[in-house]
Parts: structure tokens; C-alpha cells; sequence
């Protein structure tokens, strides 16, 4: 399929497929004899599989960092695996750092009128009883 088609199927550009090649997260698309990348199966399923990596809260660093441990082998089995930990790791901690915010939130609205309206009404009137003095 061409990059377009391939594009399409996997929901990506293709500037975004072009970058995935050059930067190692891909291997070599092979050509045809016009010189046009020529995709397959097997690169539909490289990018649903670095998609789910990259859904999993890997960056496109440490993915490319994945594979390269994943081309060498078995050795580097545990490696691997941790990185997927580190990644579960950092996921649990955004979701504790939203969750905070939520409940911030959720206290804000509890309180609005007596804190943050008034808050929000202080603020606004210094504001502009500062202009005021100042010019």
C-alpha cells in the first residue's frame, strides 16, 4: 500500500509515518522501483504496536529505546519489562496528580460563593483600584 493508504488505515499522516521511519521507530519501508514506499501488514501492525506503547505513557524516546533493547534479545527481557513498569509507574502518578485537581476543583465549587467569587471579585477590584492610583 502507499504511504497514503497506510496513512489512512492506521488514523496517522503520512509526515508522521516519514518521521516514525527516520527516527528508528520504524524499520526501513521498503521501495518500490519509482522509489515509493511500499507498506505492508507487518508495518500496520508496527504502528498499532507503537501505538499501544505509547498509550501505555511511553514517549516516542523511550519506545525507540524499547526496540532497541527488543532487537537484541532475551537479554534485555527484564529491561524491557521494567520500562513498561516505569511506565505504569508515571501513568498512576498523573492519575493521583488529576484526581488532586479534581478535588480542588470540586471544593472550589462547593465554596464559590464565599471563596472564589469573592476571591476572584478582590482581585479585580485591586486590579483596577491600582490603574486607577497609578494614573
Amino acid at each position: 500500500m502507499t504511504i497514503s493508504e497506510m496513512a489512512e488505515k492506521t488514523n496517522m499522516s503520512a509526515d508522521a509515518l516519514r518521521y516514525y521511519e527516520r527516527i528508528g521507530l520504524l524499520p526501513s519501508v521498503p521501495r518500490n522501483a519509482a522509489g515509493v514506499r511500499v507498506y505492508d501488514e507487518y508495518f500496520v501492525q508496527w504502528i498499532d504496536f507503537i501505538k499501544k506503547l505509547k498509550a501505555s505513557g511511553m514517549s516516542l524516546e523511550i519506545i525507540i529505546d524499547y526496540i532497541q533493547l527488543a532487537k537484541m534479545g532475551d537479554a534485555t527481557y527484564q529491561k524491557r519489562k521494567d520500562m513498561l513498569a516505569e511506565s505504569k509507574k508515571m501513568l498512576l502518578e498523573k492519575i493521583h496528580s488529576l484526581q488532586s485537581v479534581v478535588e480542588l476543583v470540586e471544593y472550589q465549587l462547593q465554596n464559590y460563593d464565599e471563596q472564589v467569587q469573592a476571591e476572584t471579585d478582590f482581585l479585580l477590584h485591586n486590579r483596577f483600584t491600582a490603574k486607577s492610583l497609578a494614573g
